[in-house]
């Protein structure tokens, strides 16, 4: 008699989350403790006290309130991850063979790299961003330090001026990209961003500012109080920022001063416990969310290629496509919850940009709004939607349609623009497609030209609806081989459909006479393509018109313009309008 082996059960994602929530919560409890017990301190003049002048009722608050914040921002992360466990599998896999690649996706979202397509948004992030890393290290370097035993601190003498520098530069550049993001937002307001400006940034950027002003308010006090008490702080000079303010207020007494210290510390504090409390249930959460959506980037598939679709023939399948949340997949789902709302995608549809009801960050965000409202596993049947919608909106079940409409979804051009420049790599397009499958598949509801073009890819294998004996006709005066009178190529155009198009003739003649264009242009051609200086595109401007375009040169101006010119030459003396 045999019986099966017991399945091993598995840590799930979510409970991750957790766990590391606890273990960081009480990881910053103990280092609250362990000081109180052992009572080391630093003994050198050039140092800095930790707590110096907090009552300790105030610090217990701190390694009490800090660890229960820590604990419940992971239970709202483990919330929205368990979200993303709703969708159908999804092969995403981290092998040998594609860990480096992944691993280099990952940096560019941890470095900011795809963000600095746009020099100025990208700039402005990573002032935030890296400031913001610093100065959360220099705090946990200067925890670390206090629970060293004495002969083991580190934070004192040329190492603390050192410190003390980083950390005011930091602020600084963290503050200035705060100040640039309001400005960016409430003043200069490009079109990506002011249609999409929510109560909700307003909260994260106070908060942020909050968080960089009240820091160096906590500093100049500190200072100005123990130069007021007599203390010898000159190598507080380090401190590029705090030290000259804390001139300011040199004149008055050091316990007003004390009490104004108290004052900011508690606020830089509050600030900062407002901060993990919106982390988990705001935007803020692309912090984590995005890195993780680069490195489970998709590079398997050839880039444009649809998903595949399971043999209808063979399939137990009783529906094909989208239409609620869990017909997505998990990685679609994160997608959502991935996005950073720049408005990127928006910018570069060629659909909206045409006045064409599709957006493509509403179809993230409002495919986001109905995967929020239907969580059943969280706290009140939801969580926070990716950006915080309208109060009139309501969304009673899991149908995707409830929020986007079919309009939206047969306005995509399919020209995956959107997927190209969003700096955080979600698949936008394949969300769409999916949709569309749907409701062609499943409701039939599709454009009336589509039906047209639908019968005749059955009836003829083309969807303009003519005979494939005159799929060749239109070359039929020039001097163009076909793969079936030559053996072998180097080289091959493939037309597919657009052959029986009879608006494009002269567009693939065009087309034709430059592939068999003059051997001298095409040892031009060679000789830039060895040189490696300029990168040659065409670009079909009319019906019989080929247009070049030299760019990103790599060699003097002059030897770009006599390349230029001399490929315009050739192009016009090889009979190629």
């Amino acid at each position: 008699m045999t019986t099966d082996a017991p399945v091993k059960k598995r840590f799930k994602p979510y409970q991750l989350s957790i766990a590391f929530g606890i273990g960081i919560g009480s990881f910053t409890l103990i280092s609250g403790i362990v000081p109180q017990l052992t009572g080391w301190e630093n003994t050198s003049l050039v140092h800095r006290e930790v707590f110096d002048g907090i009552p300790t009722a105030l610090q217990v608050a701190f390694y009490t309130i800090i660890p229960m914040m820590l604990i419940w921002g992971s239970l709202r992360f483990a919330d929205r991850i368990r979200n993303w466990e709703r969708g159908a599998p999804d092969k995403r896999k981290t092998t040998a063979k594609n860990a480096k690649r992944r691993l280099a996706d990952y940096r560019s979202g941890v470095y900011m790299r795809t963000l600095l397509r746009d020099s100025a948004a990208g700039l402005m992030h990573s002032m935030i961003y890296f400031g913001f890393l610093v100065l959360l290290g220099v705090t946990t370097v200067l925890e670390i330090d206090h629970q060293m035993p004495e002969q083991l601190k580190f934070l004192h003498g040329d190492v603390y001026r050192g410190y003390a520098l980083v950390g005011d530069v930091a602020g600084v550049v963290f503050t200035g990209g705060v100040v640039w993001a309001i400005l960016r937002r409430y003043v200069q307001r490009p079109y990506r961003i002011r249609i999409k400006t929510k109560p909700e940034h307003a909260l994260i950027l106070g908060v942020l500012l909050a968080i960089g002003i009240t820091g160096f308010g906590s500093e100049m006090f500190r200072i100005a109080k123990g130069q007021a008490a007599g203390i010898n702080l000159d190598h507080e000079k380090w401190s590029v920022v705090g030290y000259p303010l804390a001139q300011l207020v040199n004149g008055s007494t050091a316990s007003t001063l004390t009490t104004w210290h108290q004052g900011w510390w508690v606020a830089h504090v509050l600030t900062f416990i407002v901060f993990l409390a919106i982390l988990p249930i705001t935007m803020l959460r692309h912090m984590f969310t995005s890195p993780l959506n680069m490195y489970l980037k998709d590079r398997e598939r050839p880039k444009g290629a649809m998903k595949a679709m399971p043999n209808l023939t063979e399939t137990s399948l009783e529906s094909f496509g989208v239409h609620v949340v869990e017909e997505f997949t998990w990685k679609q789902l994160l997608d959502l919850d991935a996005c950073t709302m720049c408005g990127r995608c928006t910018s570069v549809c060629p659909a909206h940009a045409t006045g064409k009801p599709l957006d493509p960050r509403e179809i993230i965000l409002k495919s986001g709004e109905v995967m929020a409202a239907t969580a059943s596993h969280a706290p009140g049947g939801k969580v926070s939607a990716p950006l915080s919608a309208d109060a009139e909106i309501k969304v009673g079940a899991n149908l995707l349609f409830e929020r986007i409409t079919a309009e939206e979804i047969w306005a995509c051009t399919s020209c995956k623009a959107c997927d190209e420049i969003c700096p955080v790599n979600i698949e936008i397009l394949d969300k769409i497609l999916d949709m569309r499958r749907y409701l062609s598949l499943m409701e039939s509801n599709f454009p009336a030209q589509l039906g047209n073009a639908y019968r005749a890819m059955e009836n003829q294998g083309n969807p303009w609806g003519m005979s494939q004996t005159d799929r060749g006709e239109w070359a039929k005066d020039l001097d163009v081989k076909f793969l079936t009178q030559v053996r072998r190529s180097k080289a091959n155009t493939y037309i597919g459909s657009v052959a029986q198009e009879v608006s494009t003739t002269k567009i693939k003649k065009s087309h034709s006479r430059w592939l068999n264009c003059s051997s001298e242009q095409a040892l031009m051609l060679r000789f830039l393509a060895r040189a490696k200086c300029v990168r040659v595109t065409v670009h079909v401007a009319a019906a019989t018109n080929i247009c070049f375009k030299c760019w990103r040169c790599q060699m003097s101006r002059c030897s770009t313009r006599w390349a230029y010119k001399k490929l315009l030459l050739n192009a016009r003396t090889a009979s190629i309008r």
